[in-house]
């Protein structure tokens, strides 16, 4: 496959850089706790409305936690004139974006998704369903990280860019939201998730084959 060494090659960079930034890492695994011990100072402890809305909380202390990292996605490339190599490079700049999701799946995502039990705990839930809540997690992050790949080639160099991602991501995230937390729910309460984890799977699908092309067109216009 044409280009595979260097898709290879931009993964591992990525996945080392993350690793040598293990602070950010931490940081927002962090703050997706502080969101989640923040709501129940607000609502209360009452232990059956914290489990009612307890996989609303952990969804949206998800999103709310990967924005910061998002706005970061290009933003070390692009100062460090890497942005400029990539596009070069002879492969499809399609793939090397998705590539590099990926990498920033498994640096922000996969490591949040295995800190939710402990998030569930904290709300009182009962982790006998949890494993289709991470998987659910998994995907939805991913979606995330998708949407937000895009968002951060639209708004790299840009004054606020942070505010614009917001008002980038969130419109596009709903879906994600919406049916990660039914599907989350269902499985909490020891029903079929299946038809509202099927639509996260589908919409997150639907990104994978729409937002690398649409981040490689933005990267190369915003570059010339």
């Amino acid at each position: 496959m044409i280009g595979l060494p260097a898709l290879i090659a931009v993964f591992k960079r990525d996945l080392l850089l993350g690793w040598r930034g293990i602070g950010d890492i931490m940081a927002g695994l962090m703050f997706y706790a502080i969101i989640a011990a923040l709501v129940p100072l607000a609502i209360g402890p009452d232990p059956a409305v914290l489990q009612s809305m307890a996989t609303a909380i952990i969804w949206i202390g998800l999103l709310i936690a990967t924005l910061p990292q998002m706005e970061k996605l290009f933003t070390r490339d692009a100062m460090e004139g890497v942005l400029d190599h990539l596009i070069m490079i002879p492969a499809p700049l399609a793939m090397i974006v998705l590539a590099k999701v990926i990498a920033a799946w498994m640096l922000i995502g996969l490591p949040m998704t295995l800190f939710a039990p402990l998030l569930g705990l904290m709300l009182g839930l009962d982790l006998s369903g949890f494993g289709l809540v991470m998987l659910a997690l998994a995907v939805g992050s991913f979606g995330l990280l998708l949407i937000g790949t895009l968002s951060a080639s639209l708004t790299l160099g840009a004054r606020r860019s942070g505010v614009l991602m917001a008002i980038l991501v969130l419109p596009l995230a709903m879906p994600i939201l919406i049916f990660g937390t039914a599907a989350s729910q269902a499985a909490v309460n020891g029903v079929s998730a299946g038809e509202p984890l099927q639509l996260l799977c589908g919409i997150t699908l639907v990104f994978v084959a729409i937002t690398p092309f649409l981040t490689a067109l933005s990267l190369r216009y915003g570059q010339e």
